[in-house]
């Protein structure tokens, strides 16, 4: 059976504590759900590296031209965001000669990384279990898309350091809401080397004096970055509260968004309720980076809470 010439996996409701559902990806993947009681919600998920991804992975590995990426669109352009992007202002480096003296300038493709996390409600059928396969060249479509945060315009107090991607937005009751559609990961990522220690768990580190050591590394070593993203219980709800009601809050769809950041300053309601201006960094040139379809999370309970570790393997 195809839908929207998408192919639909059955899952079981078994498969949230059994079956093993794997997606073809180009960079291997771990996507774990937990509830707020610290409970596996299925076994581990698996992402799909899209054609905006590639084009990112192939440019930052060759050095290639940004332009390249040119070959897909932005989240920026595609919603109108309130901060769209500025080349201007787009990170620099120096050019030196053999003195030290300045000479010119380049891009500084080395800013422009994986930023956090977006979601969406356009992976999954009718039924909660019926998962549609990721096509490689797609994403999150915009109007797909939910923010996590979605308050009055008037009453917007949203922590900018940690949800990004505004948009206001004027509704036909007259309301103007802010939306903010990408979040920061909750950790700091960090890259972790080890293999498989004589206990055979993967606990011992790699190092440059046993790394190549066939008698403690041979193929049992991993490479891998661990990131996190914590739905909390006030995320993804407003904008259903809004337009739909509560009972219609849910999410399906997982990306990574890559893109690069400025800093810009800002003058907003701090939790206290007064005005306070402060520099915060805003992303630019927002492209997703993979994607992941699951079956269906309902949102309609104002306590619930899911935790998500997302583990990229190299």
């Amino acid at each position: 059976m195809t839908i929207m010439n998408n192919r639909v996996l059955y899952l079981p409701d078994s498969c949230r504590s059994n079956d093993d559902v794997k997606f073809d990806g180009r960079i291997n993947s771990k996507i774990e759900f937990f509830n707020d009681r610290g409970e596996m919600i299925w076994e581990p998920l698996h992402n799909k590296t899209v054609i905006a991804g590639a084009g990112l992975t192939l440019m930052k590995l060759f050095n290639l031209d940004r332009a390249v990426l040119e070959n897909t669109p932005t989240y920026d352009s595609a919603l109108a965001l309130d901060e769209a992007a500025d080349d201007s202002l787009y990170p620099a480096v120096s050019i030196l000669n053999a003195e030290n003296n300045v000479i010119g300038s380049m891009a500084d493709e080395t800013q422009r990384i994986i930023l956090g996390f977006c979601v969406g409600i356009g992976g999954s059928g009718l039924e909660p279990s019926d998962v549609f396969n990721v096509p490689y060249a797609s994403w999150i479509t915009p109007d797909n898309l939910v923010p996590f945060r979605y308050p009055l315009e008037s009453s917007d107090a949203v922590d900018e350091t940690i949800y990004k991607g505004k948009k206001t937005i004027t509704l036909a009751n007259g309301q103007t809401r802010c939306a903010y559609y990408f979040k920061s990961f909750a950790n700091t990522p960090n890259l972790v080397q080890n293999y498989v220690s004589t206990i055979g768990t993967f606990t011992d580190s790699v190092s440059a004096e046993n790394v190549y050591n066939s008698s403690v590394s041979a193929d049992q070593a991993q490479s891998y970055v661990e990131l996190h993203l914590k739905i909390t219980k006030d995320d993804c709800r407003e904008f259903f509260i809004t337009h739909n009601g509560l009972e219609e809050a849910k999410i399906n769809q997982l990306s990574l968004v890559s893109g690069w950041t400025k800093t810009v300053s800002k003058t907003k309601l701090d939790a206290s309720g007064n005005f306070t201006t402060k520099d915060y960094e805003i992303l630019q040139q927002v492209r997703p980076f993979s994607l992941c379809n699951f079956p269906t999370e309902i949102l309609s309970s104002r306590e619930k809470s899911l935790n998500i570790i997302y583990t990229l393997y190299c």
